[in-house]
Protein backbone atom coordinates (compact mmCIF):
# COMPACT_ATOMS: atom_id res chain seq x y z
CA UNK A 1 0.00 0.00 0.00
CA UNK A 2 1.17 3.44 -0.89
CA UNK A 3 1.79 5.90 1.95
CA UNK A 4 0.54 9.40 1.56
CA UNK A 5 3.36 11.87 2.35
CA UNK A 6 1.36 14.95 3.87
CA UNK A 7 -0.64 12.08 6.34
CA UNK A 8 2.65 10.94 7.71
CA UNK A 9 3.96 14.30 7.78
CA UNK A 10 1.07 15.41 9.64
CA UNK A 11 1.28 12.50 12.04
CA UNK A 12 4.88 13.36 12.20
CA UNK A 13 4.03 17.11 13.45
CA UNK A 14 1.26 16.05 15.75
CA UNK A 15 3.40 13.63 17.65
CA UNK A 16 6.59 16.08 17.22
CA UNK A 17 4.13 18.69 19.31
CA UNK A 18 3.55 16.35 21.94
CA UNK A 19 7.30 15.40 22.56
CA UNK A 20 7.88 19.00 22.59
CA UNK A 21 5.16 19.34 25.68
CA UNK A 22 3.72 22.05 23.78
CA UNK A 23 -0.04 20.49 23.98
CA UNK A 24 0.79 21.23 28.51
CA UNK A 25 0.90 24.62 27.65
CA UNK A 26 -1.35 26.95 29.42
CA UNK A 27 -1.50 30.25 26.84
CA UNK A 28 -0.97 31.11 23.79
CA UNK A 29 2.19 32.95 25.04
CA UNK A 30 3.75 30.11 26.21
CA UNK A 31 3.48 27.94 23.15
CA UNK A 32 4.95 30.72 20.81
CA UNK A 33 7.78 31.29 23.05
CA UNK A 34 8.59 27.56 23.42
CA UNK A 35 8.58 26.98 19.65
CA UNK A 36 10.53 30.19 18.71
CA UNK A 37 12.93 29.10 21.31
CA UNK A 38 13.21 25.48 20.62
CA UNK A 39 12.28 24.98 17.22
CA UNK A 40 13.94 25.70 13.34
CA UNK A 41 11.89 27.70 11.38
CA UNK A 42 10.13 24.70 9.39
CA UNK A 43 9.65 22.87 12.46
CA UNK A 44 8.23 26.20 13.79
CA UNK A 45 5.50 26.45 10.89
CA UNK A 46 4.70 22.82 11.90
CA UNK A 47 4.19 23.49 15.61
CA UNK A 48 1.94 26.60 15.05
CA UNK A 49 -0.13 24.40 12.39
CA UNK A 50 -0.66 21.74 15.27
CA UNK A 51 -2.08 24.75 17.44
CA UNK A 52 -4.18 26.23 15.20
CA UNK A 53 -5.83 22.68 14.12
CA UNK A 54 -6.28 21.87 17.87
CA UNK A 55 -8.36 25.48 18.36
CA UNK A 56 -10.25 25.28 15.21
CA UNK A 57 -11.20 21.53 15.78
CA UNK A 58 -12.34 22.88 19.20
CA UNK A 59 -13.61 25.91 17.91
CA UNK A 60 -15.81 23.41 15.52
CA UNK A 61 -16.43 21.66 18.68
CA UNK A 62 -15.13 18.26 17.27
CA UNK A 63 -14.67 16.74 20.73
CA UNK A 64 -14.32 12.88 19.29
CA UNK A 65 -11.35 14.50 16.56
CA UNK A 66 -9.51 16.39 19.39
CA UNK A 67 -9.88 12.80 21.64
CA UNK A 68 -8.50 11.01 19.01
CA UNK A 69 -5.53 13.63 18.77
CA UNK A 70 -4.64 13.22 22.36
CA UNK A 71 -5.29 9.42 22.56
CA UNK A 72 -3.70 8.17 19.34
CA UNK A 73 -0.88 10.67 18.13
CA UNK A 74 -0.28 12.81 21.87
CA UNK A 75 -0.20 9.34 23.92
CA UNK A 76 2.30 7.81 21.48
CA UNK A 77 4.65 10.45 21.11
CA UNK A 78 6.86 9.79 23.53
CA UNK A 79 8.05 6.09 22.98
CA UNK A 80 8.16 3.86 19.92
CA UNK A 81 5.29 2.63 18.20
CA UNK A 82 5.01 -1.18 18.34
CA UNK A 83 3.14 -3.26 15.23
CA UNK A 84 -0.48 -2.73 15.39
CA UNK A 85 -0.63 -0.08 18.39
CA UNK A 86 -2.19 2.32 16.51
CA UNK A 87 -4.77 -0.06 14.99
CA UNK A 88 -5.45 -0.91 19.07
CA UNK A 89 -5.90 2.53 20.00
CA UNK A 90 -8.39 3.46 17.95
CA UNK A 91 -10.75 0.45 18.46
CA UNK A 92 -10.65 1.41 22.30
CA UNK A 93 -11.65 5.35 21.41
CA UNK A 94 -14.31 3.83 19.08
CA UNK A 95 -15.55 1.29 21.99
CA UNK A 96 -15.52 3.98 24.27
CA UNK A 97 -17.52 6.71 22.00
CA UNK A 98 -19.99 4.41 21.09
CA UNK A 99 -18.69 4.45 17.61
CA UNK A 100 -17.56 2.61 14.53
CA UNK A 101 -13.26 2.67 13.91
CA UNK A 102 -13.91 4.03 10.86
CA UNK A 103 -15.66 7.20 12.44
CA UNK A 104 -12.01 7.59 14.56
CA UNK A 105 -10.74 7.10 11.69
CA UNK A 106 -12.26 9.98 9.50
CA UNK A 107 -11.83 12.10 12.87
CA UNK A 108 -8.26 11.70 12.21
CA UNK A 109 -8.27 12.25 8.86
CA UNK A 110 -10.26 15.71 9.63
CA UNK A 111 -7.46 16.61 11.73
CA UNK A 112 -4.54 15.80 9.47
CA UNK A 113 -7.00 17.60 6.51
CA UNK A 114 -6.96 20.72 8.59
CA UNK A 115 -3.46 20.14 9.39
CA UNK A 116 -2.15 20.27 5.63
CA UNK A 117 -4.70 23.46 4.92
CA UNK A 118 -3.72 25.66 7.69
CA UNK A 119 0.19 24.68 6.89
CA UNK A 120 0.21 25.53 2.89
CA UNK A 121 -1.07 28.49 3.94
CA UNK A 122 1.58 29.80 6.72
CA UNK A 123 4.42 31.60 5.35
CA UNK A 124 7.92 31.85 6.66
CA UNK A 125 6.63 35.39 8.84
CA UNK A 126 3.95 33.39 10.54
CA UNK A 127 6.23 32.11 12.99
CA UNK A 128 7.70 35.80 13.64
CA UNK A 129 11.41 36.28 13.82
CA UNK A 130 13.41 35.68 17.23
CA UNK A 131 14.18 40.00 17.57
CA UNK A 132 10.04 40.17 18.13
CA UNK A 133 9.84 37.37 20.52
CA UNK A 134 12.22 39.46 23.51
CA UNK A 135 10.24 42.65 22.57
CA UNK A 136 7.10 40.82 23.47
CA UNK A 137 8.89 38.90 26.42
CA UNK A 138 10.16 42.08 28.12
Amino acid sequence: MKKDIMKEKAAQAFRCYARLSLCNCNSALQVLCRIRGICSDRTALDMLAVFDTLRLLELDRDTLALRAVKEIYFATAKKRLRAGEITLRIRRLAYEENCDDRTVYRRLGKARDVWQFVRDREKKQTAGERSLLTKLIT
